[in-house]
């Protein structure tokens, strides 16, 4: 409805970071333009919030500039700045030798989480991720690709579904970054009763 979209903001960063200060949501900030690694964590330190931040990126040398900027860790050996690598599509047909050149890749930028898209999760790909000390996250496509895969690549769950939420989880995957949250959070509640 466009009554609805004339009165719509698209929030700043800024008004983003202020709204969830202080409240233990971690923030998933994507790099996504040319130049915006530095004013982002710049920003982020500003509003002391880099314990509840964390950065990614398809464009891995951003990745990477985080964590020539920042190399520090605590004293357990982690990351204070913690970063995901997004990948897309490289493991649509893959082959061991895939998923570790996904895991090199990651590990070669310093990134502390890969992040994969959900139909790429399998066991053996997170097992791998999580063996070489990174965490894993499973985002998935807006609504309108979610929608097509629905109808036209997975006839065995639906769009957003308990059912595929259940099938990614199964993978061991340790974050979702879904478009459905509410059903997320009542399947969570049905299995943690």
């Amino acid at each position: 409805p466009t009554h609805k979209l004339d009165q719509a903001r698209i929030p700043l960063l800024k008004d983003v970071l202020l709204a969830l200060r202080g409240t233990g949501v971690i923030v998933k900030i994507e790099l996504k333009g040319e130049g915006v690694t530095e004013p982002v964590l710049q920003l982020v330190e500003e509003m002391d919030m880099v314990h509840q931040c964390h950065f990614s990126s398809f464009v891995h040398d951003r990745i990477a500039l985080v964590r020539q900027l920042h190399p520090e860790t605590h004293t357990d050996g982690s990351h204070v700045y913690k970063t995901g690598a997004l990948f897309h599509d490289e493991l649509e047909s893959a082959t061991d030798e895939d998923e570790d050149d996904v895991v090199q890749q990651a590990l070669k930028v310093g990134a502390s989480e890969v992040h994969l898209k959900y139909d790429q999760c399998t066991k053996d790909i997170i097992a791998k991720i999580h063996n070489a000390g990174m965490s894993s996250m499973a985002w998935f496509r807006g609504p309108v690709g979610m929608k097509q895969d629905s109808q036209h690549k997975y006839h065995d769950v639906g769009n957003e579904d308990i059912a595929m939420y259940r099938a990614v989880m199964d993978t061991g995957v340790r974050q979702l970054c879904c478009n459905r949250p509410n059903v997320l959070v009542h399947y969570l509640h049905q299995l943690y009763r």
